[in-house]
C-alpha cells in the first residue's frame, strides 16, 4: 500500500462517528443535543472583595410617658383560727348531725353554788324537806273480819339526796346533767309521835337545760319505825317491821315539785309475839309539796306541818 493510502486511512480511523439519529414521535423534530459547557479560563484574576460599609440605623421614637401601675389585687385577711367554715356551713352542718343550731357561748352560773340541783352541775348534795296531806289506813283487830281503820293525817319527811350525774349531754364546750340517779336516807315524821326512817334511791331526769328546767324526780326507799307512842302510851323506841315507800314528782328546777307516792307497812305478827306487841299491816297514800331547804320555803313548811300534826292529829 503506498503512503499516500494510509494517511488517508489514519485521519479517517481519528474522526468521531457520526451522531446516531433516533425516530421521533410523528409530527415533531429531533431536538440537538445541548453543546457542552465551555472551560473556564484559567487565565482569570478573581474579583477583589470589598467589605460593606457600617451605615448607622435609624433612630426609632419612644414614648417617654410612665407606664401605668398595675391594679391591686385583693389579698384575703389570714384567719386567726378555727372555724374556717363560714356561718351558712356551720348551720347546715349542725342540721345534718341534729345538733342545736344556737350552741351557748356563756356558761350560765348556778343557784347557791350547786346546793339546789341544776342541769349545769354535777354531783349535788341535797337537803329536801316534804310536806303532804296523807290518807292513812290501819287493819285492825285479826280476829274481826274486815276490821279496817282509816283517817286522814300528814307526812313530813326530810332527806339527804346525793346525786350523781349518771347521764350527760353536751352542747358546745359546756356538759349538762340529763339524768342523776344516787343514794338517799332520812326521815318520816307522821301522827302519834311516830318516826321512821328510810334508805333507798332517788333520781331525777331533765327535759331541758334552763334555771327552771322542768323534771322528773323518782324515789325508793325502805322504811322501819324507829319511835313513837307505846302500848302503854308513852313515848320510847317501838319494835316495827319492814316497809316500802315510793313516790313520783314533777319538779321546776332543784327548788320544788309536786309529789305523789305510797307506802306500805308490812305487819308483824309472828306467833312467838304477843298480841299487845303486835302491829298490823298498814299504808299510806300521800300528795304534797317537795324542796330544797336551802331556799327556805320548803323548810318552813315542813317544819309547821309537823308541828301541827304532833299537836292536833291522834292515830285511832
Amino acid at each position: 500500500m503506498s503512503l499516500l493510502a494510509m494517511s488517508l486511512l489514519l485521519v479517517l480511523t481519528q474522526q468521531p462517528p457520526p451522531p446516531v439519529q433516533r425516530p421521533t414521535a410523528s409530527g415533531t423534530s429531533p431536538v440537538a443535543p445541548a453543546p457542552a459547557p465551555a472551560p473556564a479560563p484559567t487565565n482569570v484574576e478573581p474579583a477583589p472583595i470589598t467589605t460593606p460599609v457600617d451605615v448607622a440605623p435609624t433612630p426609632v421614637p419612644q414614648d417617654m410617658s410612665p407606664a401605668p401601675a398595675p391594679a391591686p389585687v385583693p389579698v384575703p385577711a389570714p384567719e386567726v383560727g378555727p372555724p374556717f367554715y363560714r356561718p351558712e356551713d356551720m348551720q347546715a352542718l349542725r342540721q345534718r348531725h341534729g345538733l342545736d343550731p344556737k350552741p351557748p357561748t356563756v356558761e350560765r352560773k348556778p343557784v347557791f353554788r350547786c346546793w339546789v340541783a341544776d342541769p349545769t352541775c354535777g354531783f349535788v348534795i341535797e337537803l329536801n324537806a316534804t310536806s303532804a296531806y296523807a290518807f292513812r289506813a290501819e287493819q285492825g283487830s285479826v280476829n274481826k273480819v274486815n276490821d279496817i281503820k282509816r283517817w286522814s293525817s300528814t307526812r313530813v319527811q326530810y332527806d339527804v339526796w346525793f346525786s350523781i350525774p349518771t347521764m350527760v349531754e353536751t352542747r358546745g364546750k359546756f356538759r349538762y346533767t340529763r339524768l342523776s340517779l344516787g343514794p338517799k336516807g332520812g326521815v318520816v315524821a307522821s301522827d302519834s309521835k311516830d318516826i321512821w326512817g328510810n334508805v333507798g334511791i332517788a333520781g331525777r331526769y331533765w327535759f331541758s337545760r334552763k334555771r327552771f328546767a322542768p323534771n322528773l324526780e323518782f324515789t325508793s326507799s325502805l322504811v322501819f319505825k324507829v319511835v313513837g307512842i307505846n302500848r302503854a302510851g308513852n313515848f320510847d323506841s317501838v319494835r316495827g317491821p319492814m316497809g316500802f315507800s315510793a313516790d313520783v314528782a314533777f319538779g321546776l328546777g332543784g327548788f320544788g315539785s309536786i309529789v305523789v307516792g305510797g307506802q306500805f307497812d308490812s305487819p308483824l305478827a309472828r306467833e312467838d309475839v304477843p298480841d299487845v306487841e303486835r302491829v298490823s299491816a298498814g299504808g299510806m297514800f300521800f300528795l304534797g309539796f317537795r324542796g330544797n331547804i336551802v331556799w327556805g320555803a320548803p323548810a318552813a313548811l315542813a317544819v309547821a306541818t309537823h308541828a301541827i300534826t304532833t299537836r292536833a292529829v291522834t292515830a285511832p
